[in-house]
């Protein structure tokens, strides 16, 4: 019957990926699985549970009645809003989850406010807040960064987003509008080749 299909199989082992993660498209399906932005929607309890299902599955304490989708549904939610190394509930605005609905709204901000250099300055600030939110949220607990190299890691990455962004900006104020619309493009990723090694660093 279909309730004797959902049942969890013996051997069954949370941890497993559920697509072969030695091939591209196992790894695309395993990664757009984790970072489905739907589960920002998930209420805090419903992760909470979920958090509660997979602790209890690793101890091999699985629910009776537990089909093998709810539990990789539980594990979906958990690597979703978890991190990793500690087990700590991560911020709604660091996960992986929100990078697609976040960075896609930012993106957008910053491609159509960038004629004024307040609007440029205030757009590039805002987003390198994130990009610095999102750093410190995933970061590797086994190498700890510290709060200072955070600091410097943020103040250093906005201060050359900003400087590229309203030096490029001033420059093409007499170019065509296509090449001005390069300049958050230019912008972020000059701000991320110091941010992304000085984050990593350790």
């Amino acid at each position: 019957t279909h309730t004797e299909m959902a049942t969890v199989p013996l051997g069954f082992n949370i941890e497993t990926p559920r697509w072969d993660q030695s091939t591209f498209v196992g790894r695309l399906k395993h990664f757009l699985n984790i970072t489905d932005p739907r589960t920002v929607l998930v209420p805090e309890r419903e992760l909470d549970r979920a958090k509660a299902l997979v602790e209890g599955c690793r101890a091999g304490l699985v629910p009776p009645g537990s089909s093998q989708e709810q539990l990789l549904y539980a594990k979906k939610l958990y690597d979703s809003a978890f991190h990793p190394d500690s087990g700590e509930k991560m911020n709604l605005i660091g996960r992986m989850s929100f990078q697609v609905p976040g960075g896609m709204a930012l993106t957008g901000c910053m491609l159509q406010f960038y004629r004024t250099v307040p609007a440029v300055v205030f757009w590039q600030w805002v987003n390198q807040s994130f990009n610095a939110i999102v750093n410190y949220t995933n970061r590797n607990a086994a190498s700890p960064i510290s709060l200072r190299q955070i600091g410097v890691a943020y103040i250093t990455a906005t201060g050359t987003a900003l400087a590229t962004a309203v030096g490029l900006n001033l420059y093409t104020k007499r170019a065509p509008p296509l090449l001005a619309r390069w300049v958050p493009f230019a912008a972020v990723a000059a701000a991320n080749c110091v941010n992304i090694p000085m984050m990593r660093q350790q």
